[in-house]
C-alpha cells in the first residue's frame, strides 16, 4: 500500500496570509526548535520557516499524513495546493541494532497485544455506536473547511 496520496487538493482562504495566521494564533499552540505547532482536536498545523503543513492523520508512533501545500498569495485570498504525503522517521539503524530491537519487541509483545485488543474493542464500540470513521481525504476537508475557514476548489 502506498503511503502517499497523489491526488491534488486545492483550498482557498478569503483573506490575507496574516488573517490566516491570526486564526491559527487563537488555537492551542506550542513551539519546538524552529517550528510552531497548532492543535485542532485530531489535527495539527505546523509552521516551519515560510511553509505551513497540515497534519490530517496519525501514521504510527511518530509518523503521519500531512497536506504540505504550495501557498500562492493573491490580493485578498490565499490558495493552498498540494497532495497528502506520509511523513515519518527514517530507519538508518545497523543490522545488529535492528536484531536487538526485534528481541526487545518480542519481550514487549504481551503489552503490545493488550494494546491491540484495546484498539479492537474501541473500534467495535465505535462501529456499534455508529460513530463515523472519516477517510483521510474527509479529515483533510474537515480541517481545511470546518476548522480553518477555507473553501475547496475543483482541480482541473
Amino acid at each position: 500500500m502506498s503511503k502517499e496520496m497523489s491526488k491534488e487538493y486545492v483550498f482557498e482562504f478569503v483573506g490575507t496570509k496574516e488573517n490566516f495566521l491570526n486564526i491559527l494564533s487563537t488555537k492551542q499552540n506550542a513551539s519546538y526548535s524552529n517550528a510552531k505547532f497548532y492543535y485542532f482536536s485530531n489535527y495539527m498545523v505546523k509552521i516551519v520557516d515560510n511553509t505551513i503543513q497540515f497534519g490530517v492523520e496519525r501514521g504510527g508512533h511518530s509518523g503521519g499524513y500531512w497536506f504540505i501545500p504550495t501557498i500562492t498569495e493573491f490580493d485578498n485570498r490565499i490558495e493552498f495546493s498540494g497532495t497528502v504525503k506520509y511523513n515519518g522517521p527514517i530507519d538508518n539503524r545497523s543490522k545488529s541494532k535492528k536484531v536487538i530491537d526485534n528481541i526487545i519487541c518480542l519481550l514487549l509483545l504481551p503489552i503490545i497485544l493488550i494494546f491491540g485488543l484495546y484498539q479492537a474493542i474501541k473500534w467495535v464500540v465505535c462501529k456499534l455506536l455508529k460513530k463515523p470513521q472519516l477517510t483521510r481525504e474527509e479529515k483533510l476537508f474537515d480541517l481545511m473547511e470546518n476548522h480553518l475557514g477555507c473553501n475547496r476548489k475543483e482541480v482541473s
